[in-house]
């Protein structure tokens, strides 16, 4: 038996989807958990493909995390909080923007190559806050036992 009361609409989620997908060079905005589950997707974009989306976006942000830690820590005995902000990548078939969404999820805006990226970098970080406090203000699962 599954509690509804835990569960997030996908419904709950289109008042942070939308701004982003007015930007005009936006094509497709994907919000994942951090462990790459799909938590909400652009209406015409393919739920397998942004189930991939989600999956490699938190592969991405691991290694990227990775990198920079191992590239710039000064002290690998003592490592320094290195929260990822951004990672943007440009291609010839467009621009993807990924960023944390709170502790457990994150954003991924998918656009023109043209896509205004200040536009979309703040716009962004706005509605990443939202799914952070939408997400933070869920239940915690009971860990163990029976459902009631």
């Amino acid at each position: 038996m599954t509690d509804t009361n835990r569960a997030i609409k996908s419904d709950d989620y289109s008042l942070v989807l939308k701004p982003l997908l007015e930007v005009s060079q936006v094509r497709h905005v994907v919000i994942a958990s951090s462990d790459g589950m799909l938590v909400a997707k652009s209406e015409d974009l393919p739920r397998h493909r942004a189930e991939g989306v989600a999956a490699m976006s938190s592969s991405v942000l691991s290694a990227i995390r990775a990198t920079t830690n191992a590239a710039l820590q000064p002290d690998s005995d003592n490592l320094i909080d290195n929260p990822i902000e951004t990672i943007t990548t440009i291609t010839k078939l467009g621009t993807c923007m990924m960023m944390p969404a709170g502790h457990n999820a994150f954003l991924v805006v998918v656009g023109e190559q043209d896509v205004p990226m200040g536009v979309v970098a703040g716009l962004a970080a706005r509605q990443a806050r939202k799914v952070g406090e939408t997400l933070m203000s869920v239940p915690a699962r009971d860990a163990g036992g029976t459902p009631s």
